[in-house]
């Protein structure tokens, strides 16, 4: 999709909250996808083109690149979108918050949804917003309408309806280099706003269009704000990859519904399944018969059917996800599983009940000094048991010992090393589980930091302090390497000799406390270079689009060093106008009289310093009447 006049291709690996989830390939085993979860989103840039037949499902642009517009061809892309295998279409619209400067849409004297006196604030950024998907909304229904829709505003409604959230429009955040809070807090509102009017006006789902790296950038942290909002995520190079995001962590917190990427030289689509929370519970024996437990869909609130197709008359799931027992259920593990659906989407659940089984709670795990472990203690604890629960102690390292309720001891002073207990439990209703415990004696760890991080200009004057843990009294470190640039006091205090130069320095050594523990530690410090002086060479790299004889279209130039809003002109009978640019790409309306040609033509690009950049382009004959 060409959501924007002015989107560049987003690279294809997505850093996401939890971890990196690569575009180029699929980590896990992916399935083949149902028809109806394969689909195409499309908007202006289309206009006229080619489109595919009977797709899964299709998402269709409703403005022209930005708020307050309406993509031309709104009504034909709509009804190809009503042909696909889904019945019904999805809406995008594109969104921003330039501010009041400049901007005739800004509202003034507004009084709802929000008092707007026409300052830039949060109350007239959400009534912005609110005015902007109210516009998108009638642009819809008036598509539906020509469309022949019996309810156009119905028909409207009942798509689901994704904001655009780009780094490419306006936005007051990256306004400047340095954002502000209430920046951030009038973009926010912006989208609010448009969410606000969409679930006024029945919409029964509102989504958000963005990368993690552009919404931090236009919206800073959001919080719980969004945290029902559902994303769709762009950037992954193929239907394997796409499958493998659907796990991706969403930016808002709300669901990952669905992921775009490339699909027969358009922008394809593919709807994420449907994921099922909890999988796992616990119950004792003596409560298996009473025991229930609701199933429900991950950051989605409209209603689910529920279709066990395995694991009864043990377990039993009602069509609303309730999970219940057929009675009393003797110990072991049970798995009821089967498919879930909510309008177009679908997904398939699985939970497992554990019955009678018991679980080690912390400590599974302790550290003392030699000295210090002749009167070492510990109480060892379990979940899901009925009464009290009796500790079998079945194996271990020698000095080390359980008692009947759980009690660890030693039987009397030990040396430093590692001990293990290890055993059986079982409650008063008979559920039974297994422990083991650990014991470190006499030995010290060192603990954060184990790295640390300075420019070269800052390496005179860097200190540090290590730490350890399991020590009884004064710890003293005693360093043997990394002399003498790192230098560690005996109090575990690390300094430089004086300015270092770029490189990784390390230093490392022993510990010991005051009864004797020891221990080793080390820390690694990287002294940064400083930064070399980024020069940008002005270029133009592509043209996106084509020009059309006798005809407007849009067309993205994408390239670097583009400022000042730059003059595109070509060769006689075509005028050219910069919308919009971001400094790497231009968007630029441009008009073709009826009488040029047809054939491959230069745009000649002067910017704000004079420098004038070429770079080639297509015009194809327009249609004849």
């Amino acid at each position: 999709m060409t959501r924007l006049a002015l989107r560049v291709p987003i690279v294809a690996v997505l850093v996401l909250a939890g971890g990196v989830v690569a575009a180029g390939s699929a980590s896990a085993a992916t399935t083949t996808p149902a028809a109806t979860s394969l689909g195409y989103d499309v908007s202006f840039p289309q206009c006229g083109g080619s489109l595919p037949t009977s797709p899964g499902f299709a998402v269709v642009g409703v403005n022209d690149g930005r708020p307050y517009t309406t993509n031309p061809c709104l009504a034909t892309e709509l009804q190809w979108a009503n042909t696909s295998l889904a019945g019904a279409p999805a809406f995008y619209v594109n969104t921003a918050q330039p501010g009041p400067t400049n901007n005739t849409a800004w509202p003034t004297g507004q009084q709802s949804p929000q008092v707007c006196t026409g300052g830039d604030s949060t109350a007239c950024s959400y009534d912005f917003g609110w005015n902007a998907a109210q516009q998108s909304f009638q642009g819809a229904v008036a598509a539906e309408t020509l469309d022949g829709a019996t309810s156009p505003s119905s028909a409207a409604a009942a798509a689901p309806w994704w904001l655009d959230v780009e780094t490419g429009n306006s936005w007051e955040s990256t306004a400047t280099a340095n954002p502000s809070t209430a920046s951030f807090l009038n973009d926010q509102a912006t989208v609010q706003g448009e969410i606000a009017y969409l679930d006024s006006a029945g919409a029964t789902s509102v989504g958000i269009y963005s990368t993690p790296t552009q919404w931090a950038t236009l919206m800073g942290s959001t919080g719980s704000t969004f945290a029902a909002t559902a994303v769709w995520l762009p950037g992954f190079a193929t239907l394997a990859a796409a499958q493998v995001g659907c796990t991706a962590t969403s930016f808002t917190g709300g669901r990952v519904a669905m992921i775009q990427y490339p699909s027969g030289g358009l922008d394809g689509d593919y709807q994420c399944p449907l994921v099922s929370v909890p999988v796992t519970a616990m119950v004792p024996v003596t409560s298996s018969a009473t025991f229930s437990q609701q199933l429900s869909v991950a950051g989605f609130s409209e209603p689910v059917s529920f279709t066990q197709t395995s694991g009864t008359p043990s377990l039993v799931v009602s069509p609303t996800g309730l999970v219940s027992t057929s009675g009393a259920l003797t110990a072991g593990s049970y798995v009821a599983s089967g498919t879930t659906s909510s309008g177009t989407l679908s997904g398939s659940f699985s939970f497992t009940l554990d019955v009678g089984l018991l679980s080690a709670a912390l400590p599974t795990s302790a550290a003392t000094s030699a000295p210090a472990s002749a009167t070492f203690t510990d109480q060892l604890a379990v979940t899901g048991a009925s009464g009290a629960v009796t500790f079998t102690q079945t194996s271990g390292t020698t000095g080390l010992v359980v008692s009947p309720t759980g009690l660890v001891s030693t039987s009397g002073a030990l040396t430093a090393g590692s001990y293990v207990a290890r055993g059986t439990t079982t409650d008063a209703a008979g559920d039974t589980g297994t422990f083991a415990f650990r014991l470190v004696v006499g030995a010290l760890t060192q603990d954060a930091p184990l790295r640390a991080t300075t420019s070269a200009s800052a390496s005179a004057t860097f200190t540090d302090q290590l730490a350890v843990t399991g020590a009884s009294g004064a710890v003293t470190f005693t360093q043997t390497s990394g002399t003498p640039s790192l230098v560690v006091s005996p109090t575990g205090l690390v300094s430089t000799s004086g300015a270092l130069t770029a490189g990784s320095y390390v230093a490392s050594g022993t510990t010991v406390d005051a009864v004797g523990d020891t221990g080793t530690f080390t820390l690694t410090l990287v002294v940064a270079p400083p930064p070399t002086p980024t020069v940008v060479t002005p270029h133009a790299t592509r043209v996106i689009g084509y020009a059309v004889t006798g005809a407007t279209t849009v067309m993205r130039i994408t390239g670097v060093g583009f400022t000042g809003r730059p003059v595109v002109r070509s060769h006689p009978g075509v005028t050219a106008l910069v919308t919009a640019d971001n400094g790497h790409l231009l968007t630029v309306r441009v008009r073709t009289a009826p009488h040029t040609r047809a054939g491959v033509f230069t745009f000649t690009i002067t910017l704000a310093n004079h420098t004038t950049l070429r770079v080639r382009y297509v015009q194809r004959a327009g249609r004849r009447g």
